[in-house]
């Protein structure tokens, strides 16, 4: 296990202990899941112990079905295949479906290389933000920047996620309209970035290399000193490689049958 693999299981397992009111935090052999309430978002399945086998795998991905079926809610389990090359196998055999396999890259401060973007304006988003601006955030944060249209959360949701203070949310203008949004959420001197998102007729044009590296600028002013994310591809990944990000393995991802 690199280092960056460390310090990215470390911070997984902070998240995990910090889990928000309403959700139940289980063990099931080496995995951790996170389990709202019935009918709730937010459920998070991952592995966090050193060594694995299939016979636990197989015991651990019977009892989290049993657990999320009286949920009602969707099995979903990603950790890194760096750590655990052979565990897809098990996971398939336990009837889970292959559904994403993402890069995984992380930057430390002594390789940061910032980035520049003409004519991009960044805000940060609080809870006095005018709710046009919260929802143009939603909208493009959860439709992929307009290109695939599903719902999107209420407003009133991301106004309680900004309260809080150890993350920070970032909405783009480019040409005077709302074109790209970005969030982190900081702990224990690392930092997660995530919803990295550019509107559709925007792209190319900087909007996600400024958004991450403002997000990863004030983590490290603030004394941090590790930012990861995983890329949602190998196009992306390139993206963040030239603002210093170095690959450390695949977020990959499982999911059972609804």
């Amino acid at each position: 296990m690199n280092e960056d693999s460390k310090r990215f299981q470390a911070w997984q397992l902070a998240a995990l202990e910090r889990h928000p009111a309403g959700t139940d935090l289980l063990s099931f052999g080496p995995f951790r899941a996170l389990v709202p309430a019935s009918n709730q978002p937010g459920a998070w399945v991952t592995i966090v112990e050193g060594t694995v086998d299939e016979r636990e795998v197989a015991r651990a991905v019977t009892g989290l079905r049993s657990i999320f079926k009286q949920r009602k809610a969707e099995l979903e389990i990603e950790y890194n295949e760096a750590l655990y090359p052979q565990v897809a196998g098990w996971l398939e055999a336990a009837g889970l479906t292959f559904a994403e396999r993402n890069p995984l890259m992380a930057c430390r401060p002594d390789g940061f290389k910032p980035a520049s973007a003409p004519g991009v304006i960044l805000r940060r988003l609080t809870t006095a933000s005018e709710t046009a601006d919260l929802q143009a955030f939603q909208t493009l944060r959860w439709t992929d920047g307009g290109e695939n249209p599903r719902a999107v959360p209420a407003v009133e949701a991301l106004r309680r996620d900004l309260a809080s203070t150890t993350s920070v949310y970032l909405l783009a203008w480019l040409d005077g309209v709302a074109s790209g949004t970005g969030v982190s959420h900081a702990l224990r001197g690392a930092v997660e970035i995530v919803g990295v998102v550019t509107r559709v007729d925007k792209r190319r044009r900087g909007i996600a290399a400024i958004v991450t590296s403002e997000l990863v600028a004030r983590h490290f002013a603030s004394s941090g000193d590790f930012a990861f994310l995983d890329a949602a591809n190998e196009e992306a990944a390139r993206v963040y490689e030239r603002l210093g990000f170095a690959r450390f393995g695949d977020n990959v991802v499982y999911r059972s049958d609804p």
